[in-house]
């Protein structure tokens, strides 16, 4: 007879130690792909000197840096995630609600109950 192994975060949540493992894994993966895509983003684009073309470099920047911060932010979002599988509240949000299990498995770092 096999018996399923739960971890109890608090009262009512239970999440099984197999999922959390599995949660770990995906959050350890993503994080190592964020990662290096944020390497590979460019800080600077050296278009040209013509004006025209400095005002693209701009644009260019601008939206780099918006896609550097996204991916900062995921990435400080997983690091949360992977702070709280350690201690023990991994699927509470820091209200203390519980993130289900769905959400979770689309977005492992989720930190907001729906």
């Amino acid at each position: 007879m096999r018996y399923n192994t739960y971890i109890i975060i608090e009262p009512n949540i239970m999440l099984s130690k197999e999922f959390i493992e599995e949660m770990e894994q995906k959050l350890l993966v993503t994080k190592q792909q964020l990662q290096e895509e944020v390497i590979g983003l460019p800080t600077h684009t050296e278009i040209d000197t013509d004006i025209e073309a400095t005002q693209d470099e701009a644009e260019l920047d601008t939206d780099n840096e918006a896609v550097r911060s996204r991916i900062e932010g995921d990435i400080k979002k997983i690091n949360a995630a992977l702070a709280k599988i350690e201690d023990g509240t991994y699927g509470t949000d820091d209200e203390g609600k519980e993130i289900s299990e769905e959400r979770l498995r689309v977005l492992p770092w989720a930190d907001k109950a729906l």
